[in-house]
C-alpha cells in the first residue's frame, strides 16, 4: 500500500530546497493535498479511480480516503469515505464547483513544493490534485533557470501529442498566492483548445496553465520533452531522442554547451553554486548554441489579476442522448444545469427543459429524474424525483439551452445530482384534481427525503414531518396530505392520502444520530451516501406506505407532498356553516322583516365564502408578494 504521507512529500523535500529533485515527488494517484496530510481520492463508490469508467464523475461526488481520526475531527462519518465536497466544506467552506482548474506542469504537482510555497501564506492549503491526460500539448523546459538552480518546466503545443499531467483545483485565494510565485517569468493563460481528460472520466472544457516567457529550450530537432513516456505508448524515434527524463539529465544537457560550461561549471553541483538567476541564465542560454523555440501558447492573454473561470462555470455539456425502453418508456440521458433565479415557481420545485429535450419527450407536464451514475451503480436503489415541468415564458429569464435540463436545487439534492452531471429523464403522469385551482390556486409542494417510521407511527397510515414543513404546506398537525411517490413502468405516479403529524424532537435527534451509513445500511445518511449537506426535509413513513408509493426498492427515496385541499375546504365550510347558523339565529331575532333578513343573510353568506377562499388561497397556495420586473 502506498504511503501518501511519506517524507518525500514534506515541505523540507521541496525542489526549492533540493534542486536536483525537481519536479519533486508526485503521488502516483489522484489526491487531496493539505499542509500536513495527503489523502487519496477514490471514485464515488470508494474504489480506486480508473481511466475507463461507464459514466463520467463530477469531482465533488468522488470520495476521499480520509483517516478515521481526521474524519472525527471534521465531524464526518468514519464508516464510509466522505465525498470530496463534504471534506472541502468542512475544511474550507467551499465545494469543488467554485474551484479553479490549473494544469500543474512541473513542481506544483508535488505536495512538497506546494507546502513550501504556502508555508508563509495565510491562505489554507487544500488542493484536489487529479491525474489527467491532455492532447495537443507537451511539457518542456523554460529558457532560464529558477533562483534555486533547477530548470523549470513549461507547457507548449505540439500536434498529435498526448501528455500525462495533473490538474489541480484551487480557490481564488490560492490562485493569487501561486500567481505571486510564478510572476514575472510566467503568465497564466486559459487552455481550451485541448482535450483534458481527468482520471474521474470527465472531460473538462478548459484549464489554466502557467507558461514561461522567452520560449522553450531544445535543439534543431525541436523542443526538449520533460519526463518519461506513458506506459505502453510507443513513440516515434524523433520524440524519444528529444526526451530528457530527469532534472539531472536536463542540466547536463545544458552544460554540454561550451558557453554554459564556461558560465556555470561542468556539473549540476557547480551550477547550483554559481546561482546564475533567471535573468542571467536567460542571457547565457541566448548566447549558447541551444535553440530557444517560440512558444505560441505564451502569446495568449495573461489572465493574472483577472476574474478566474471556475470548474463549475461553465460545465461540460453533451447533447441529449436517447435511452430506449427505460422502465417501459423511452427516456433521455441529459446534462443537468441550474434553473434561473427569475422563474415563477409558485411554491413548487420545477425543472425547465431545453427545446430539443422537451420535444424528444413529447412535451410532458411532469418528468422523473435519476442520476445516470447512481442508476448505473445501484440501479433500483437510486433515488428518483418527480418534478413539474416549467412552461411559463413571462418571467424575464433567458431561454433554456436546447439540449439541457435545468433542475431546481431541491430536486438536485433529492436525486443526488451535481450541476454538469448526466441524468436519466423520462416523462411521467401525475393525476391531480385541478378543479380547485381556479378558486385556490396551484397547491404548495414540499419535497421530502424518506426515512423509516418511528415505532410510534409504524403500521399506521400517517407520516411525520417537521413543524416548518407543515407550515410550508399550509396545514396543521393532524391534517391530511397527498404524497406523490414513484412512477410505475407505465409512467403513472402513485399517490396516497395520509395524515401528517409533527415529528417529536427526540425522535428527530435520534434519527439524525444513527443516519450515518451508506447504501447497505438500515439508515443511510444523505451526506455519507450522496454527499448532500444539508439535505432536503425528512419524512417518516412505514414500510407499508413506502410499498404503496412504489418506493420499496429505493433508498433515500424522495416524495412530493401537497395539502389535501378537499379536506381543508371541507373543514373551512363546516366551520363557516356553524358560524352562519349562529348568525342566522341572531338575524331572525333582531330583524322581523323576512326579506330584509334573508338579504342580509345572503350578503353574509357570500362575504363569508369569499373570505374563506382568500384564507385558503393564502394558506394552501403560494404567490410572491409584489410584481417581478425583468432585469435592465
Amino acid at each position: 500500500m502506498n504511503d501518501w504521507n511519506g517524507p518525500e512529500f514534506a515541505g523540507s523535500a521541496a525542489p526549492r530546497r533540493e534542486p536536483l529533485s525537481y519536479p519533486g515527488a508526485v503521488p502516483a494517484a489522484s489526491v487531496l493535498i493539505t499542509q500536513d496530510r495527503v489523502w487519496r481520492i477514490l471514485d464515488r463508490w470508494s474504489d480506486p479511480l480508473t481511466w475507463e469508467v461507464p459514466t463520467e464523475q463530477r469531482l465533488g461526488s468522488c470520495r476521499v480516503a480520509i483517516d478515521e481520526e481526521s474524519a472525527r475531527e471534521l465531524g464526518l462519518s468514519h464508516r464510509v469515505s466522505p465525498t470530496l465536497n463534504s471534506v472541502l466544506e468542512e475544511l474550507t467552506g467551499a465545494i469543488a464547483d467554485g474551484l479553479v482548474p490549473v494544469i500543474a506542469i512541473g513542481s506544483n504537482a508535488a505536495p512538497s513544493q506546494l507546502r513550501n510555497k504556502f508555508e508563509a501564506e495565510s491562505t489554507q492549503l487544500v488542493v484536489p490534485s487529479i491525474r489527467a491526460r491532455i492532447t495537443g500539448y507537451r511539457v518542456g523546459f523554460t529558457s532560464f533557470l529558477a533562483p534555486a538552480g533547477y530548470l523549470p518546466a513549461t507547457i507548449f503545443p505540439e500536434v498529435g501529442a498526448t501528455t500525462a499531467t495533473t490538474v489541480q483545483f484551487v480557490s481564488r485565494a490560492q490562485l493569487r498566492a501561486i500567481d505571486a510565485t510564478e510572476s514575472p517569468w510566467y503568465r497564466r493563460v486559459w487552455v481550451d483548445d485541448a482535450q483534458i481528460l481527468l482520471e474521474t472520466g470527465e472531460r473538462i472544457p478548459g484549464a489554466y496553465a502557467y507558461v514561461a516567457h522567452h520560449g522553450v529550450i531544445g535543439d534543431a530537432r525541436g523542443p526538449f520533452i520533460f519526463g518519461t513516456a506513458d506506459a505502453g505508448l510507443i513513440e516515434p524515434e524523433d520524440i524519444t531522442a528529444r526526451r530528457l527524463p530527469t532534472q539531472e539529465r536536463a542540466l547536463r544537457a545544458l552544460l554540454e554547451d561550451e558557453v554554459c560550461r564556461e558560465a556555470w561549471g561542468s556539473t549540476p553541483a557547480e551550477l547550483f553554486a554559481a546561482v546564475p538567476g533567471a535573468q542571467g541564465s536567460l542571457e547565457t542560454l541566448q548566447r549558447s548554441n541551444h535553440v530557444l523555440h517560440r512558444n505560441m501558447l505564451a502569446e495568449r492573454t495573461d489572465c493574472m489579476g483577472s476574474e478566474a473561470a471556475r470548474y463549475g462555470f461553465p460545465f461540460p455539456q453533451r447533447p441529449a442522448a436517447p435511452l430506449p425502453g427505460l422502465a417501459g418508456r423511452d427516456g433521455l440521458s441529459v446534462t443537468v444545469g441550474r434553473t434561473h433565479d427569475l422563474l415563477e415557481r409558485r411554491g413548487n420545485s420545477v425543472v425547465r427543459l431545453g427545446e430539443r429535450v422537451r420535444s424528444a419527450l413529447g412535451n410532458p407536464t411532469h418528468v422523473e429524474i435519476v442520476s445516470e451514475a447512481l442508476h448505473g451503480g445501484v440501479a433500483a436503489r437510486a433515488p428518483r424525483v418527480i418534478a413539474s415541468v416549467y412552461t411559463s415564458n413571462g418571467d424575464g429569464a433567458p431561454p433554456a439551452d436546447p439540449d439541457l435540463i435545468e433542475v431546481d436545487h431541491m430536486m438536485r439534492m433529492g436525486a443526488g445530482l451535481e450541476v454538469g452531471e448526466r441524468a436519466i429523464l423520462r416523462p411521467v403522469t401525475v393525476e391531480r384534481r385541478d378543479s380547485f385551482d381556479a378558486l385556490l390556486g396551484a397547491p404548495n409542494y414540499v419535497s421530502f427525503r424518506v426515512t423509516l417510521a418511528d415505532p410510534s407511527s409504524t403500521e399506521r397510515e400517517v407520516c411525520l414531518m417537521s413543524e416548518l414543513s407543515l407550515q410550508l404546506l399550509g396545514i396543521s398537525s393532524g391534517d391530511y396530505v397527498v404524497l406523490e411517490g414513484a412512477a410505475g413502468d407505465d409512467g403513472q405516479v402513485r399517490t396516497l392520502v395520509v395524515k401528517a403529524f409533527q415529528v417529536p424532537e427526540d425522535v428527530w435527534q435520534e434519527r439524525v444520530r444513527v443516519s450515518t451509513g451508506s447504501w447497505d445500511d438500515r439508515f443511510p445518511g444523505a451526506r455519507s451516501t450522496l454527499g448532500i449537506h444539508p439535505d432536503i426535509p425528512t419524512l417518516f413513513i412505514d414500510a407499508a406506505t413506502r410499498t404503496r408509493l412504489g418506493l420499496a426498492a429505493q433508498q433515500l427515496a424522495v416524495v412530493r407532498a401537497r395539502p389535501a385541499r378537499l379536506q381543508q375546504f371541507g373543514n373551512e365550510v363546516r366551520e363557516m356553516l356553524l358560524l352562519l347558523a349562529i348568525a342566522f339565529i341572531g338575524i331572525v331575532g333582531i330583524i322581523p322583516n323576512l326579506w330584509v333578513g334573508a338579504g342580509l343573510f345572503g350578503l353574509l353568506l357570500v362575504g363569508s365564502f369569499c373570505l374563506m377562499i382568500v384564507k385558503l388561497r393564502r394558506r394552501l397556495s403560494h404567490r410572491a408578494a409584489g410584481r417581478r420586473r425583468s432585469p435592465g
